[in-house]
């Protein structure tokens, strides 16, 4: 099987483009397009549906997928390795992560590395963590760093780094920011602005308030924290954030009976060996939160 009719496949499938994924591997629609045919003669089965202008992956295409990332993310593995024998840290890194991860813990850390490691590709994208999780399990990244809330998943191994702290915040101008009675019976009554589901965020927060047997009432869902940050300095309710994120935009409630933490771990495949590029970021997390 060639590895790039199997990489043109992979880029297809995320892409669901044809004339992108050509853009992308820097070859012709018709050389991709070729690529595909060729993969698909050989496997006896159609891997993709053309309707229209959209790419659909059919049955076998979901089959192929994931074995087709591991076999990719293995073989980059390998030249990383061989290229990297006797020679500075080199190669591409690959880390899923969350947009306020990377802007609140990662920047520091990620400046150091790049100061460091000038000859690494780093490729960073940025998810929700149970989007980001699931790419690690199919090989898509080298390794992330998530907010857990739960037992991790399937052969994925965690090496919890920070624990964070999540607070009340409304707007500075919203009622329960001059309310001296405010409490938690009182929260639970107004409208509130939460992460959308799932997220770990918003898994910890509802787990929080499970312990009192309550749900918040939710009348806005945000995709992120950052557009949840703005919902909230605005007023359109309360929210549940770190606390790193809270600046004068922000008033901070405090509610004793609501204690609401998310660890912030290192999440890797079990069965992928790490690239030395990925060892060497380890090794620049600071030791003290490994």
């Amino acid at each position: 099987m060639d590895i790039n009719n199997l990489k043109a496949f992979i880029e297809v499938a995320d892409k669901r483009s044809f004339s992108r994924s050509a853009e992308s591997l820097h070859l012709t629609q018709p050389a991709v397009s070729k690529r595909i045919a060729a993969l698909e003669s050989e496997l006896s089965a159609r891997l993709f549906d053309r309707v229209g202008r959209r790419v659909h992956l059919t049955e076998a295409g979901n089959v192929l997928l994931p074995s087709a990332r591991q076999i990719s993310a293995e073989l980059a593995r390998i030249e990383d390795v061989i290229c990297n024998l006797g020679q500075n840290v080199s190669g591409k890194l690959s880390i899923g992560t969350s947009p306020h991860i990377g802007v609140y813990h990662l920047a520091s850390i990620l400046k150091q590395f790049r100061a460091t490691y000038t000859e690494v590709d780093m490729d960073i994208k940025f998810n929700n963590s149970i989007s980001t999780l699931t790419a690690v399990e199919e090989g898509v990244f080298e390794m992330a760093l998530c907010s857990m809330s739960g037992p991790t998943p399937g052969k994925l191994r965690e090496i919890a780094i920070w624990d964070e702290k999540l607070v009340v915040v409304v707007a500075p101008d919203h009622p329960l920011a001059t309310d001296e009675n405010v409490n938690f019976e009182l929260l639970m009554k107004c409208p509130a602005v939460l992460p959308n589901s799932p997220s770990g965020t918003r898994v910890s927060i509802d787990k929080a308030l499970a312990k009192h047997k309550s749900k918040a009432t939710v009348t806005l869902g945000a995709s992120d924290l950052e557009t949840m940050k703005m919902m909230v300095s605005i007023g359109l309710g309360w929210g549940c954030m770190p606390e790193k994120m809270v600046d004068e935009s922000l008033h901070i409630i405090n509610i004793p009976e609501l204690h609401v933490t998310q660890r912030i771990s290192l999440v890797r495949h079990q069965d992928r060996t790490l690239s030395r590029a990925a060892q060497a970021f380890i090794d620049t997390l600071p030791t003290t939160v490994i």
